[in-house]
């Protein structure tokens, strides 16, 4: 298993999309090495057409595919080209990814103020019928508590550490049950790998696996953790230019909410490098926001 990964490598071979292909050849297979979870590649077939198969670590293509089809209405997405019981092949979208182009971070921020303008009932798990599961760990204060309370995450962060989570989080209790009411289309994983631009627009947002209802505060976590701090600003003239209801501290909301994803990676299969540069989050996130200074 390589390094930083949550799951292997799946190897390619052709008879696993023998229907697609039908009397076409398979030229090129191009691996993708960014993703962490599923296996992608490149496709160049013998009739010209250029293809993205994306191999599941689990059987959850169905539910994405339905993501996918759910939110193209909203943003740009990959067209689904065929499926399989764990696979599926999209259509290659050209672009750049936005970790190169970081200057376009404003017209990203504008994506999530679409897909939150798409709303449910209730937040959860979006099953591929289209109805809501409600979280099987409850709250996202619940979800923290149990992360903290998590021999790895103790183990990364030491009692001392755990312990000041614990009490902003307790501290915060009100802020996360706002958050926690909310319900709106949320990407899940709103990485700058993941959104691609061409001539000057997010021309292409991939890997859907994540796609849930509940708070967009989750994507703009995601989106301040991985851009320059130069260009944050542009995100907050996005969310103001689009009347998204803009609160003052959306920063510390955001990162409030980045918060799951940081314990999340100290239980995860992700290399110890990478559980290095959390724990660091964590301690930036300790010192912002901790009782005592």
């Amino acid at each position: 298993m390589p390094d930083d990964r949550r799951n292997p490598y799946r190897q390619f071979t052709p008879e696993l999309i023998g229907d697609y292909l039908r009397t076409r050849k398979v030229m090129s297979a191009e691996l993708f090495s960014l993703g962490k979870n599923n296996t992608n590649y490149k496709l160049k077939l013998s009739d010209g057409d250029v293809c993205v198969l994306r191999l599941y670590a689990n059987s959850r293509a169905r539910r994405e595919v339905y993501l996918v089809e759910f939110a193209a209405g909203l943003v740009p997405v990959p067209e689904e080209l065929y499926r399989g019981t764990d696979w599926a092949i999209f259509s290659f979208i050209e672009g750049q990814c936005l970790a190169e182009l970081p200057e376009y971070t404003g017209i990203a921020a504008e994506m999530i103020n679409r897909l939150s303008s798409r709303t449910f009932r209730s937040a959860g798990d979006i099953n591929p019928d289209g109805t809501v599961s409600a979280f099987p760990f409850g709250g996202i204060g619940d979800y923290i508590y149990q992360q903290l309370t998590t021999m790895a995450v103790r183990d990364w962060l030491g009692e001392k550490r755990t312990e000041e989570v614990f009490e902003i989080v307790a501290k915060n209790a009100p802020l996360y049950r706002e958050l926690e009411s909310h319900a709106c289309l949320v990407h899940g994983d709103f990485n700058p790998t993941n959104i691609l631009i061409k001539n000057n627009q997010v021309s292409g947002i991939l890997d859907w696996e994540y796609c849930h209802s509940g708070t967009p505060y989750m994507d703009l976590g995601n989106l301040l953790r991985h851009t320059p701090r130069k260009y944050h600003h542009d995100i907050e003239l996005a969310l103001v230019v689009s009347n998204n209801g803009l609160v003052e501290d959306w920063v510390r909301r955001s990162r409030m909410i980045d918060l799951t994803s940081q314990l999340e990676f100290l239980t995860s299969s992700r290399s110890d490098d990478f559980k290095c540069q959390c724990v660091g989050r964590i301690n930036r996130f300790i010192n912002d926001f901790s009782i005592v200074r």
